[in-house]
């Protein structure tokens, strides 16, 4: 029975921005000119999917996002608004399943976007130019093929489907390796040698926690800071596991010493923490009995600094019973007043005492 029945196979084609655009002049019966811009846009955002095209322009005239003007005598719209809106997630999923089609030049360069998550700043993508050439150049192929947008100075995946496709389709090895290769980069960019007398060390005072203000951090000494900052998450993403060699964990080490002096100069004492912490898991668990002792006590400073302002007095006393047990009273000096207050806050005060008086013998 079912061999006499004919079946006809249609094949639907992608609609292409001629076709929009002739849809759009037919529906809002508006000229080209004024349609061009937006069938551009609907075209990137739905790759040219007939029923994803529809489903669009339905939604942004249910939201009034395009809605009948009285004043203009005819439909209007804000381009700007319509260009930053985020992609459908069903398009988007038919747009990650077509990333293997791309050059693999252009998946390399959405392989090193993704590495920052679902957004970059075109100026540091200027700069990786360096790391990778033909970055910016596709950029605009990428924007045609609503892979990604663009708002301003800002390069955005047009969806996070997209963008965790690109990352994780990525083996996680070669995701490790391009997260540390991309760190080892930005952290030669900013030259942390040249700018290490720029960089402004902390002070732990008594009375209030301060950083000394001899140096202003804006203009060029800023910009270095934040490529240490970003080196660091980028190093970090890629994990202690994969980096075996000691010189570079103590490199990255101080790269991230850095990176908390940064944060914390922005007040920024939870990043800071981050920051400090991941330094020391770098130098490892016998840090004190190597020879980065200095090291591993301005990183111990530093997050129990952080966990100061953060209010978290227990693990200010965890970091500040390491440094005192591990370097000279000299040495460890400037965590006294923050270990006693830390007790204070708890209402431990018979042992702030006790080592209040122990301190001064």
């Amino acid at each position: 029975m079912t061999n006499n029945i004919k079946i006809t196979k249609i094949k639907l084609s992608s609609l292409s921005k001629e076709d929009i655009s002739d849809m759009l002049m037919a529906e809002l019966r508006l000229p080209l000119r004024f349609v061009e811009q937006l069938a551009d846009v609907v075209h990137k955002k739905t790759s040219g999917h007939a029923l994803f095209a529809i489903e669009l322009l339905n939604s942004h005239l249910r939201s009034s996002i395009i809605a009948y003007s009285f004043q203009k005598r005819r439909y209007s719209w804000d381009q700007d608004t319509i260009d930053i809106i985020k992609t459908e997630d069903g398009v988007a999923g038919l747009i990650a399943s077509n990333l293997k089609s791309l050059s693999p030049s252009s998946q390399r360069v959405l392989q090193i976007l993704s590495c920052f998550g679902i957004q970059t700043n075109i100026s540091l993508l200027q700069l990786l130019e360096n790391f990778q050439k033909g970055i910016i150049c596709s950029l605009d192929t990428l924007v045609d093929k609503g892979i990604l947008d663009r708002a301003y100075s800002i390069v955005i995946f047009a969806h996070d489907l997209i963008q965790q496709e690109v990352y994780e389709s990525m083996p996680l090895a070669e995701r490790q390796m391009l997260h540390l290769d991309i760190g080892q980069f930005l952290g030669e960019q900013a030259d942390i040698d040249k700018t290490s007398a720029a960089m402004i060390p902390m002070k732990i005072g008594f009375d209030r926690l301060q950083l000394d203000d001899r140096d202003s951090i804006a203009g060029k000494n800023m910009a270095h800071s934040s490529l240490i900052s970003l080196a660091c998450d980028q190093i970090d993403s890629a994990g202690l596991d994969i980096i075996r060699d000691e010189g570079l964990r103590v490199q990255f080490a101080v790269w991230n010493l850095y990176g908390g002096k940064e944060a914390y100069r922005w007040s920024n004492s939870r990043a800071a923490l981050h920051y400090f912490s991941k330094g020391i898991k770098f130098l490892g668990q016998d840090c004190w009995h190597k020879n980065h002792v200095g090291l591993c006590l301005e990183l111990h400073e530093g997050a129990a600094m952080a966990l100061f302002t953060l209010g978290e007095p227990e693990n200010v006393i965890h970091y500040a019973d390491k440094i005192t047990s591990n370097t000279t009273f000299e040495d460890s000096l400037e965590i006294h007043p923050i270990l006693l207050r830390s007790l204070s806050q708890l209402s431990r005060h018979k042992e702030s005492i006790s080592r209040a008086i122990h301190s001064l013998r």
